[in-house]
């Protein structure tokens, strides 16, 4: 060899996101190389919950009924005052599933979860992990993109090439910060000591609810984990230093009112500064962020790693119409286009979350208690959606409240042989989904198109729809155009024929 591997994509960052990002590459046949300077998975839990959008991301990997069994439902989430008397929240039905088919929020052992994504990534024979490296500045010219890769124990160095590379290096970043792109701050950074504790016994007065006491002698998240696993975020007050209050007397002084230890074990106790955050850029030519790379979000709607889980099956799936030729190198400019302002209001929804615990705790104090709750558990303020890219409609346009949202999951039986989620059918493809037989309005033109891209079409009566998902939006529509992330590409309906709907389709494909 001449001391250069070459690959498709070469993926920084061997966490979550990144973890992600090369397995769904790779089940599109892409040969993919990762690079992470730890020889093992992190030991600790960081991340605690998922939503039922990435639990369709590792069903695409085939995970989602391992990771049902390997993760705890949440019963609900809740604003409490001083008192601990509830000022908002939303409860969760035993069993409660949303539109994606899947659980709302799945809490999740991080350490675990990993060590189960690594085992399927690296089960893909075009997946090569160099652990533990050092990576270095990539660079790259009009054809390729290159990065020189150090043992981290010593050794002789690596050089990787490939088409693509993904840096998932973590909020420090060291690739953001040699493309020389910076954080834009939403204002809004606190220091606050994060607990994790190992229950010994059952405590059935901690609940299954998420929980922000805001009290104004001090602010405090409970967080329900997997098994025996609790956590507590303690807002850190005026003069408080992160490295005295992890000392262990001040964290079992901070924890009394909940365990002791005679009651529970303390697995870590960290101090943090949550940040707000967006990179003013994404990419440069052939390099893209991911995840914390490219956002920094504070954790009260535990949607920090499901932003960037949504990063990289943006992603993916795009690159791979570049790879087969279907689109061009620009269509790739879509990415932060659309990512970008999705994962800036879910930062903006967290720190409007936050600002709302301070306005309560204050209001104890001062009697001006918050007219709005918009965004607490249970509030008005729903998740963001896509406004403009590979869509039917794009910014300027009026939107149609489907256009730009995940499309529902349903279970659906379509050959008598037993229910199967819609998503196994798709298999991470377009498709079109349907009540009636559309196929007859279909050009010529059209009908190659979509078996070029390898669309599918999904004809869902109702008695082949199992579950109800999906039974509004074809109530409403004739059909939905799906992209292969599994948002709604756009509707068909008699103000949008099938015809020009897949006109505009088309449009975002090479000829």
């Amino acid at each position: 060899m001449d001391g250069t591997q070459k690959f498709d994509a070469i993926v920084i960052g061997y966490g979550p996101v990144g973890a992600l990002g090369a397995g769904l590459l790779a089940r599109r046949g892409w040969r993919v190389a990762v690079v992470d300077r730890l020889d093992d998975v992190y030991p600790l839990p960081r991340a605690v919950r998922f939503d039922g959008e990435v639990m369709r991301m590792f069903q695409e990997l085939g995970l989602a009924d391992t990771f049902q069994e390997q993760t705890a439902s949440m019963q609900g989430a809740e604003f409490l005052d001083a008192q601990g008397d509830r000022l908002h929240g939303i409860e969760f039905p035993e069993e409660f599933t949303d539109a994606s088919g899947w659980r709302i929020s799945s809490m999740f052992h991080q350490p675990l979860l990993e060590r189960t994504l690594r085992q399927a990534v690296e089960a893909y024979d075009a997946v090569t992990v160099f652990k533990p490296y050092e990576a270095h500045v990539p660079t790259q010219n009009e054809t390729a993109v290159s990065v020189q890769i150090s043992p981290v124990m010593g050794g002789e160095d690596v050089t990787l090439e490939a088409d693509y590379l993904i840096a998932a290096d973590g909020a420090a970043s060291p690739i953001r910060k040699a493309l020389g792109f910076k954080f834009l701050s939403l204002g809004y950074d606190c220091d606050w000591v994060v607990v994790d504790v190992l229950l010994k016994q059952p405590l059935p007065h901690l609940g299954r609810y998420t929980q922000q006491i805001c009290d104004p002698d001090r602010i405090v998240t409970c967080v329900p984990g997997v098994g025996n696993r609790r956590r507590w975020e303690f807002r850190l007050n005026a003069g408080e230093k992160k490295e005295e209050m992890v000392d262990e007397a001040t964290v079992w002084r901070l924890l009394a009112p909940w365990v002791t230890p005679e009651t529970a074990e303390i697995e870590r106790a960290a101090g943090y500064q949550f940040h707000a955050a967006i990179a003013d850029h994404w990419r440069d030519r052939r390099i893209f962020l991911a995840g914390d790379a490219a956002h920094q979000t504070p954790p009260f709607l535990g949607e920090g790693m499901c932003a960037g889980m949504r990063d990289v099956a943006n992603l993916a799936w795009k690159l791979d119409m570049v790879r087969h030729g279907f689109t061009d190198d620009a269509s790739l400019d879509t990415y932060q286009m659309e990512r970008g302002p999705h994962a800036l209001d879910l930062v903006d929804h967290a720190v409007s979350t936050g600002k709302l615990m301070d306005a309560l705790a204050d209001a104890h104090v001062t009697g001006d208690w918050p007219t709005s709750y918009d965004a607490a558990y249970g509030g008005e303020r729903g998740y963001p959606h896509l406004h403009g890219g590979v869509l039917a409609l794009q910014e300027e346009d009026a939107p149609d409240g489907v256009t730009g949202f995940m499309a529902p999951q349903p279970r659906v039986d379509l050959d008598g042989s037993g229910p199967v989620r819609l998503d196994d059918l798709a298999d991470g493809s377009f498709y079109i989904v349907s009540a009636k037989d559309l196929s007859g309005q279909l050009s010529d033109a059209h009908r190659a198109f979509l078996t070029r891209i390898g669309a599918k079409m999904f004809v869902l009566d109702e008695t082949s729809r199992l579950s109800p998902e999906l039974d509004l939006h074809l109530a409403l529509h004739d059909a939905l155009i799906v992209r292969p992330d599994r948002y709604i590409f756009g509707v068909v309906n008699a103000d949008n024929p099938l015809s020009v709907q897949l006109d505009k389709l088309q449009s975002h494909f090479l000829p």
